[in-house]
């Protein structure tokens, strides 16, 4: 903590001197602190052209943020998940396994149950993250906060778990000769599904990581 301090002091100096955040970031490196210390030292200053530092407004994690990002990934979840078993139910319908006995009636009650899912919980997930954009416009200081840092670095390594765990149920089937066209086009389901979370939610840390550094070099 006190070390902390001392960073933060020292940063509020700097900036007082009329020393660039990109010159104070550079010598700090030097010095041996690491890149979040260095970042979260600056971001302490909003970057306003003004005679002394002037102090960011700070964004706490309140009980507010921590429902809000709940509610938006929980959305999420429950959306991806519906969106899933209704493709799958879709799937067993078009393409029967000769196999099996007939059981249309019960696939076309799923189909129903998953459609009436998937419309309540992916109209409240866009709306929710329609949003946290909104919110996070406003919070210039502070592009994202530690609620939604926390809950978006999950669902990534969730994300990730699923499309891996994709990949390896397509392997297995190769291998075992199991692999037929509908089994095919539930994978490539969930690899769409779990890739698509990936790649939005990568281009939002990436978005926020490009804040900060345009407020460090400003």
């Amino acid at each position: 903590m006190a070390s902390s301090q001392t960073l933060q002091d020292f940063v509020g100096k700097a900036l007082e001197a009329g020393k660039s955040r990109a010159e104070i970031s550079a010598v700090l490196t030097e010095a041996g602190w690491q890149a979040d210390e260095i970042r979260k030292a600056l971001a302490a200053y909003h970057p306003a052209e003004f005679p002394v530092p002037v102090p960011a407004k700070h964004y706490s994690l309140t009980a507010r943020d921590t429902v809000f990002y709940l509610s938006l990934f929980g959305a999420l979840y429950l959306a991806c998940w519906g969106v899933i078993m209704l493709a799958f139910d879709i799937l067993d319908l078009v393409i029967r396994d000769p196999a099996a006995h007939d059981n249309t009636g019960y696939i076309e009650s799923n189909i129903r149950y998953w459609m009436a899912w998937t419309i309540v919980f992916a109209p409240t997930y866009l709306a929710l993250a329609y949003k946290a954009e909104q919110r996070v416009k406003g919070m210039v200081s502070a592009p994202m906060s530690g609620a939604r840092q926390w809950l978006t670095y999950l669902t990534l390594f969730f994300a990730g778990l699923t499309a891996l765990g994709d990949l390896v149920a397509v392997l297995y089937h190769f291998l075992g000769g199991m692999a037929t066209s509908r089994f095919l086009l539930k994978v490539l389901v969930v690899g769409f599904v779990s890739g698509s979370v990936l790649t939005y939610y990568f281009r939002s840390i990436r978005q926020a990581e490009d804040a900060e550094a345009g407020d460090e070099n400003a």
